[in-house]
């Protein structure tokens, strides 16, 4: 009798806990949706060439920084050959440009009476002399230029009455922006038909000539064009 209750208690432990798991397992049904995109960062990459610039004669060359044939042995008036300077953006991404600045080394003295005309897409950007547009600093300069395509600038330096065809405007113009006067754009003075470029037309007879104090004298100039992206 005795080992029939034992089993018989057993049995009833075991449909207890039977029913214990019944009660407690519960199905749960989830389910994730996911969306993903990959954002990869552009290049912003613009090249300097010129045909008077050995070794970057061409954007193939990749060159940020040229170095153009030296004018040498110029005379108290003089007009250098212009220097067609192309920007090509090799990037994948658009190159605004922001800033213009004229920098140099040199001779005080031909910094002080050499000018300089400076344009760009057939307007005038600067014209006077190399001291003036280097006190300048920064200046603001519009443009964009999209992947694979170019914008281009020339100089054209000059002492003297000359027929630089930049004409008699003075101080910075086209492509530029005028800060002190409130951010105007200032007024756009197209080339002339001359091979150089300006407007009014004709020669440029505000530049002195060279004086003796220039004599002698070298000056390098450096034009920096600064881009965002």
């Amino acid at each position: 009798m005795k080992k029939f209750r034992t089993i018989a208690m057993a049995g009833a432990l075991g449909v207890s806990a039977l029913g214990l798991i019944g009660v407690g397992a519960h199905a749960t049904f989830t389910q994730n949706t996911v969306s993903s995109q990959t954002i990869s960062a552009g290049t912003l990459a613009v090249v300097v060439s010129s045909p008077d610039a050995p070794g970057c004669t061409s954007a193939l060359d990749n060159c940020t920084t040229l170095n153009l044939d030296p004018v040498t042995d110029v005379e108290s008036t003089f007009l250098a050959t212009p220097e067609l300077i192309t920007i090509t953006n090799t990037g994948s991404v658009t190159a605004n440009e922001i800033k213009l600045q004229v920098t140099d080394s040199g001779s005080s003295a031909l910094r002080q009476e050499m000018y300089m005309c400076l344009y760009s897409d057939s307007y005038i950007t600067f014209n006077g002399t190399v001291a003036a547009d280097e006190a300048l600093g920064n200046m603001n300069w519009v443009g964009t230029i999209e992947p694979t395509a170019t914008d281009s600038y020339t100089a054209a330096f000059y002492a003297g009455d000359e027929d630089t065809g930049c004409g008699n405007v003075v101080g910075y113009q086209y492509g530029t922006v005028d800060e002190v006067g409130g951010g105007n754009p200032l007024t756009p003075y197209p080339v002339g038909p001359t091979a150089n470029a300006g407007s009014p037309q004709g020669w440029s007879n505000l530049a002195g000539t060279l004086q003796n104090d220039a004599e002698g004298g070298s000056d390098t100039v450096s034009i920096t064009v600064s881009y965002t992206g």
